[in-house]
């Protein structure tokens, strides 16, 4: 009894962890145009499509930016802070994703 006592402490006492997110990249694409995560969660933008150049990944309001992501390449960021942030490819200023951190 004692042993499942323990237990039963450690697990709700355990912090939970993070989830990760993936967003795909593409030309005029990102899918899903919306996601919706908890703080302390990951987002990662994953470039599918070839462009010269790469692919650059920005949020609307400049703080967050990619480094240019060849196919294949992928750039991650943690959200900490809960809130609305709208991001759009470089190359590709119409196509735009929405993040909501709760």
């Amino acid at each position: 009894m004692r042993r499942v006592l323990v237990l039963a402490v450690l697990l709700f006492a355990a912090p939970a962890l993070a989830d990760e997110v993936m967003i795909h990249v593409g030309h005029n694409k990102l899918d899903p145009a919306k996601v919706t995560i908890q703080a302390g969660d990951t987002v990662v933008f994953h470039n599918l499509d070839q462009m010269p150049g790469g692919h650059t990944v920005v949020s609307e309001d400049g703080k967050l930016s990619s480094p240019p992501l060849d196919k294949d390449a992928q750039w991650s960021h943690t959200f900490d802070e809960a809130g609305s942030y709208e991001f759009h490819i470089k190359q590709h200023p119409g196509t735009k994703a929405t993040v909501v951190v709760e």
